[in-house]
């Protein structure tokens, strides 16, 4: 399966699909993952030129299309949270989550990208990130600070999960219906579910859905070693036979989203655990350019990683 790339590269830059896409086939690319930043008009839009046979589809990030009341500009795909235990708030992530899954029947992805909430504590996974900037990885002050997070988000967690549960249980059956893969992404913020371990509690919950998969994001992964929260490979090992797809997009310390080849992930460790059928996007983000971008598909396939 070709390279996919996800329009969050250049959907705040343009105002339409024909700006969007015109700008993606420079890079001779035609196949897309539609980002969580994008109207209900702009998605029509997309649903044309995928019938005018212009652009393939292969994936969708929760949520999408933005909610109409909502600038779509500063809208999140955090914005609402499927662990939230106010559930006026939760069913509303529910709700919207739906709609997404049904974008993605009607434009023909096979899967849906979702970000699955959070547990609500302090947010301090930027200020351990400041801290391994300034080379105080294993001081002191960094340990007991990742210490914090740990206790804290562990003593918070469990309303947060079983409300993550409860939505979950109430999406499989409309996955089902559409035919449409729910799957559950690694995350940047150390708040943020699935952790490692709990990937494993949501598979086994479920029983192994046939519908409910794992999204590797190679970025996300690469943080999380780094600030030390977990291993990457730990990951692929035990999640790559619930594997979908795959966010391709590079990391340098605490910052990722950058083009392959241009920060310090090492992308052949991801070799194995690949296959024809995952669907592989590139997920940049500005400032990078499209010679960038390019560069970067040649790297990856240079080294062994075909779209």
């Amino acid at each position: 399966m070709a390279f996919a790339i996800s329009t969050t590269w250049n959907a705040a830059l343009h105002n339409n699909a024909d700006a969007i896409v015109g700008q993606i086939c420079e890079l001779h690319l035609k196949n897309l993952e539609l980002s969580f930043n994008l109207s209900s008009q702009i998605v029509q839009e997309f649903l044309t030129l995928k019938e005018q046979g212009v652009i393939h589809i292969h994936s969708v990030h929760n949520f999408c299309p933005v909610p109409d009341d909502h600038n779509r500009l500063t809208f999140l795909p955090d914005s609402f949270s499927l662990s939230d235990t106010d559930e006026t708030q939760r069913i509303k992530a529910v709700n919207l989550t739906c709609g997404s899954l049904r974008t993605a029947k009607d434009i023909g992805a096979k899967a849906l990208v979702i970000h699955a909430g959070r547990v609500e504590m302090q947010q301090l996974t930027k200020k351990l990130a400041a801290l391994y900037e300034q080379g105080l990885k294993g001081s002191q002050v960094y340990n007991e600070l990742l210490t914090q997070m740990r206790i804290e988000r562990q003593s918070k967690k469990e309303p947060y999960f079983r409300a993550l549960l409860r939505s979950i249980e109430t999406l499989l059956p409309e996955a089902a219906n559409l035919e449409i893969k729910l799957c559950l992404e690694n995350r940047y913020y150390f708040r943020e579910f699935p952790s490692l371990d709990e990937f494993a509690e949501i598979f086994g919950y479920f029983n192994d859905n046939k519908y409910l998969f794992y999204w590797h994001d190679t970025g996300h992964a690469q943080v999380a070693e780094n600030l030390g929260f977990f291993s990457h490979s730990d990951y692929l090992k035990r999640y790559a036979h619930k594997m979908c797809g795959i966010h391709i997009h590079d990391a340098s310390g605490a910052s990722d989203h950058q083009p392959p080849g241009q920060g310090n992930l090492d992308f052949r460790m991801l070799i194995p655990y690949l296959n024809a059928e995952m669907i592989k996007v590139l997920e940049i983000h500005q400032p990078a350019t499209a010679a960038q971008i390019d560069k970067s598909i040649s790297y990856l396939t240079n080294i062994g990683i075909d779209g």
